[in-house]
């Protein structure tokens, strides 16, 4: 006698990772939802990349992610353009403008759609949160146009969605999500900047510092 044994087929989803408390949120999310977790990383020559790889590496073991590609993106320092490639210029809340990596999250979801294509995944997951945006590629307006793109230009896998589950909130929304998603937040990093600790300064730490004020946490959980 045949005995057919059924497998329930895997879900896999891709998760752009820097490390951040956005992206490690997001990450925790699709945890949650039952996807395998394909996690990409990229050194494209940012200061604060460092901080970034080590909070990778705690993060993707924790979440017990399935694989995490890391690639290096040399052209994009090479280009310029922002501040975050440039150790001489810190950034702070009077040239946070220069926040902005020209095009970079268009580069990551594209690398991050061509994987999703091999692998037979999902969905891509990207840490963008809503409110106001110093970088207009992290705007719900900017992922649906990516979208579009993606049904567009995609062959060997059809069905890949663009999901950034953090936009209709802010940082202080995505704090309140990962804290009931027990995630070390103590262990992410989200500063802009090569220091020793967080500046304080720039955006993502200001943002940081007010998610913890307004959900009423005293330090680092």
């Amino acid at each position: 006698m045949n005995t057919k044994i059924n497998k329930k087929r895997s879900k896999k989803a891709i998760c752009l990772t820097s490390g951040g408390l956005d992206s490690t949120v997001v990450a925790g999310i699709a945890k949650k939802e039952g996807y395998e977790l394909y996690c990409l990383f990229f050194n494209y020559g940012q200061k604060s990349y460092l901080h970034e790889l080590n909070a990778v590496k705690y993060i993707t073991s924790f979440l017990k992610c399935k694989k995490l590609l890391m690639i290096d993106l040399p052209y994009i320092k090479k280009i310029g353009g922002s501040a975050m490639l440039d150790p001489k210029t810190p950034l702070n809340e009077k040239n946070f403008i220069k926040e902005y990596v020209p095009f970079r999250n268009s580069q990551f979801l594209a690398i991050a759609t061509a994987w999703a294509e091999v692998i037979g995944a999902e969905k891509v997951f990207i840490g963008s949160t809503g409110g106001d945006h110093v970088c207009p590629d992290n705007s719900k307006k900017y992922t649906a146009a990516f979208q579009r793109l993606v049904d567009e230009g995609t062959m060997l896998n059809k069905n890949i969605k663009i999901e950034a589950p953090l936009q209709n909130t802010d940082k202080t929304g995505a704090l309140k999500i990962g804290i009931k998603l027990k995630i070390p937040f103590y262990r992410t990093w989200s500063c802009h900047n090569n220091f020793k600790k967080h500046c304080g300064h720039c955006t993502n730490c200001r943002d940081r510092m007010r998610a913890y004020k307004e959900n009423n946490i005293k330090k680092e959980v």
